[in-house]
C-alpha cells in the first residue's frame, strides 16, 4: 500500500518536473518472469524513479549501500520500496563490508522466484550522453540464475535508454527508449568469456536505445551542430514539437552523420564546428540566445501572449512563493551534477505538496467546503504550468524583439551575422546531401 501510493505520488512528480515525457517500447516489458532492466544513469536518483514509474510491475533496484544509512532508513528502504545494497569497495571506508554475496544471493532468489530486478550497470552517476563502461554485475547474476535453474527459468535482460534533453532543467523533456530483450540462449555456453560476451550485447543493446557519442570529440562537434542546425533541420523534415521519437531518430541520425564527416572530412568538420561556436558567441554577445530568434514574428505568438496573459498573472501569483523557495534553498546547497536534477525535483516535491496542501486546507477552511479546496488544489497546478508554458512564450518573443532592434539600430552586425547564418547552413545541407547519397 505504501509502496503503490508513493509510486504514484512520484510519478505525478516526474509527469510535473518534466514538460514532456515518452516511453517507447513498452510492449518489450514482460507482464512477469524473471527479468533484470539495464538503464543508462545521467541522473542519480531522477534514473531509478524514473524506470520504476514507468513500469507497471515491481522492480527491485539495485543501489549503493552507502546511500541506505542507519537502520531506520535501511529498513525502509528494503522492505517498503525493495531496494537490494551493493558494496562498492571504491567507496566503502570499512573494507568488512565490500562483501556482496548476500546481494548476488538475493538477486539469483529473486530472479528464481520471477521477480524483476533494475541494474545501472555503469556503476556510477556522471551527466554524460551515452554509455560508459559497462560493470559485469548483470551478466554475472543472469547466467548464474540460468545456471542454478538448470536453463529453465529463461532470464530477459531489457535495455532501457534515459534521454533527458536536461535532467538539471525544470519543465525540461524525457525520452525513454525500451530496447528488445536480450536472453542469455544468445551466449554461447562453449565459450569461457560468456559473462564479457553477454555485457557485450547489453552494452549494444543500451546504445540502440541511447543518443551515444562515444569519444568526447564527437560529442563536441555534435553538440555545436545540435545547438545550430537542429531547428532548421527538424522545420525542414517538418516534425512536429511533440513528436519525440522522430526528434530522437534526427538526433541519432546527426550523430551519426557527424560521425562520417569526422572520419572522412575531419578538417572542414572541425573549421565548421569552430565557426558555429564563434558565431553563437556573436549572437549571444548581442543578447541572444535562441538561433532560430532570427525567424519572423509570428501573429499568433502575440496573441497567445495577450490572450494568456491573465491567467499567467493568477499561475505566477499562486505559485510564486513555493518556487522561489525551492530555488533559494538549491542553489544554497553544494551538490555533485549529477545529482541536480533529482534533488531539485526532491526540494520541489516536498514544499509544493506541503504548499499545495496548506492552500487545500486554508481555501476550504474559509468557504466551509472541500470542493473549493479540491478547485484551488487543481486550478494552481494547472495554472503554475500555465503560467511556465506562457513565461517561455514571452522568453521567445523577447528574444525576437532583440533581433527586430538590431536590425534597425545596427544593421551592420545584423547583416554580418544573417550572412555568416547563410554560409554555416549551406555547409552543413551540403554535409547533409553528401551523408543523405552515402545512405540512398
Amino acid at each position: 500500500m505504501i509502496y503503490s501510493l508513493i509510486k504514484y505520488l512520484l510519478k505525478v512528480t516526474i509527469y510535473s518536473y518534466f514538460r514532456r515525457v515518452t516511453i517507447l517500447g513498452k510492449e518489450h516489458i514482460p507482464a512477469r518472469g524473471p527479468v533484470i532492466f539495464v538503464a543508462n544513469h545521467p541522473s542519480a536518483l531522477m534514473d531509478p524513479l524514473v524506470v520504476i514509474t514507468g513500469i507497471k510491475r515491481r522492480v527491485n533496484p539495485i543501489a549503493a549501500a552507502e546511500f541506505f544509512g542507519g537502520e531506520f532508513k535501511t529498513w525502509v528502504l528494503k522492505n517498503k520500496f525493495h531496494m537490494i545494497p551493493v558494496y562498492r569497495p571504491d567507496l566503502s571506508k570499512d573494507p568488512s563490508t565490500t562483501s556482496n554475496t548476500d546481494m548476488f544471493t538475493h538477486c539469483h532468489q529473486l530472479l528464481l522466484n520471477q521477480g524483476a530486478l533494475l541494474i545501472f550497470p555503469e556503476g556510477t552517476s556522471e551527466t554524460d550522453k551515452g554509455v560508459r563502461n559497462l560493470k559485469t554485475g548483470a551478466a554475472r547474476m543472469a547466467l548464474e540464475a540460468e545456471r542454478l535453474s538448470k536453463n529453465q527459468i529463461k532470464v530477459q535482460i531489457i535495455p532501457i535508454g534515459l534521454n533527458y534533453s536536461n535532467s538539471h532543467q525544470f519543465r525540461s523533456d524525457l525520452f525513454v527508449k525500451v530496447g528488445a530483450p536480450i536472453l542469455t540462449a544468445n551466449i554461447d555456453a562453449e565459450t569461457d568469456n560468456q559473462v564479457h560476451d553477454l555485457t557485450n550485447l547489453i552494452k549494444m543493446g543500451l546504445i540502440e536505445t541511447l543518443l551515444h557519442t562515444g569519444s568526447k570529440e564527437l560529442n563536441k562537434l555534435t553538440n555545436s551542430i545540435e545547438n545550430f542546425y537542429q531547428n532548421y533541420l527538424e522545420e525542414s523534415l517538418e516534425i512536429k514539437e511533440g513528436d519525440a521519437y522522430r526528434h530522437f531518430e534526427i538526433q541519432k541520425k546527426v550523430i551519426e552523420a557527424t560521425a562520417y564527416s569526422l572520419v572522412n572530412q575531419k578538417d572542414k568538420a572541425v573549421k565548421i564546428s569552430d565557426r558555429i561556436q564563434s558565431y553563437l558567441a556573436r549572437i549571444k554577445s548581442e543578447g541572444i540566445y535562441l538561433s532560430d530568434a532570427f525567424n519572423k514574428l509570428a501573429f499568433e505568438e502575440v496573441v497567445k501572449l495577450i490572450v494568456g496573459f491573465p491567467l499567467y498573472l493568477i499561475g505566477g501569483a499562486l505559485n510564486l512563493l513555493p518556487f522561489m523557495l525551492v530555488k533559494k534553498i538549491f542553489r544554497s546547497i553544494q551538490i555533485k551534477e549529477a545529482f541536480r536534477g533529482s534533488l531539485a525535483m526532491m526540494i520541489g516535491l516536498l514544499i509544493f505538496l506541503f504548499w499545495y496542501l496548506s492552500l487545500v486546507v486554508i481555501s476550504t477552511l474559509m468557504s466551509g467546503t472541500s470542493m473549493i479546496g479540491i478547485l484551488v488544489l487543481a486550478g494552481g497546478y494547472f495554472l503554475g504550468l500555465y503560467a511556465i508554458y506562457w513565461s517561455k512564450l514571452f522568453f521567445v518573443f523577447s528574444q525576437k524583439i532583440n533581433v527586430y532592434r538590431m536590425k534597425k539600430t545596427n544593421r551592420k552586425c545584423y547583416q554580418e551575422i544573417k550572412k555568416e547564418q547563410k554560409i554555416l547552413l549551406e555547409a552543413l545541407n551540403e554535409f547533409r546531401a553528401v551523408f543523405d547519397l552515402r545512405n540512398s
